[in-house]
C-alpha cells in the first residue's frame, strides 16, 4: 500500500524553453525543487524550520528520465513519494504528467541528505520525520 502520493503543479513559461521549443532539459531540476517546497508547506514544514533545527537537506544525486516533451503554457502535475530513507538521508522519486493529454512527461529521483552547520551529516530532525517522511514514504 502506498501512503499518500505529495502533488505540485507547474505552468510552463516561455522562458524556460529551449531552442526546440520545449522546456529546457535544466529547468526541470527547478520544476523538481519547487515540488519539494511545495510538498514541505502541504505537509506544515517551512524553510526556516531549517535554521531552527540547524540541519538542512542538501542534493546529493538528481535523476532524470525524459519521457515526452512539454512546452509554453502546458499544465504540469508533479507528484512525489518518499521511496526510501535512512537516519540521515531520503529518496524522493516523482512523475511530472501533463495535466491536459496525461502523458508522462518525467520521471526521477533526489537523494537527499541532512547535514549540520558544518556540513556533516547528521540525523533527520524528528519534527521533519514525522511531517515528511513517515506518512509519504512508499510501505
Amino acid at each position: 500500500m502506498k501512503n499518500e502520493i505529495l502533488e505540485s503543479r507547474i505552468v510552463v513559461a516561455s522562458y524556460e524553453l529551449d531552442s526546440f521549443g520545449h522546456v529546457n532539459n535544466a529547468v526541470f531540476l527547478n520544476y523538481l525543487e519547487k515540488a519539494r517546497g511545495d510538498f514541505m508547506t502541504l505537509k506544515g514544514l517551512r524553510f526556516d524550520d531549517f535554521f531552527k533545527w540547524r540541519r538542512y537537506p542538501v542534493v546529493g544525486r538528481a535523476w532524470m528520465e525524459f519521457k515526452y516533451p512539454a512546452k509554453a503554457g502546458d499544465k504540469l502535475l508533479v507528484k512525489g513519494v518518499i521511496t526510501k530513507h535512512t537516519a540521515a538521508s531520503f529518496t524522493l522519486r516523482y512523475e511530472v504528467i501533463n495535466e491536459e493529454n496525461r502523458k508522462l512527461v518525467l520521471t526521477g529521483e533526489t537523494f537527499h541528505v541532512f547535514v549540520d552547520d558544518n556540513n556533516r551529516p547528521s540525523r533527520i530532525p524528528e519534527e521533519f520525520y514525522e511531517q515528511f517522511i513517515a506518512n509519504n514514504k512508499e510501505t
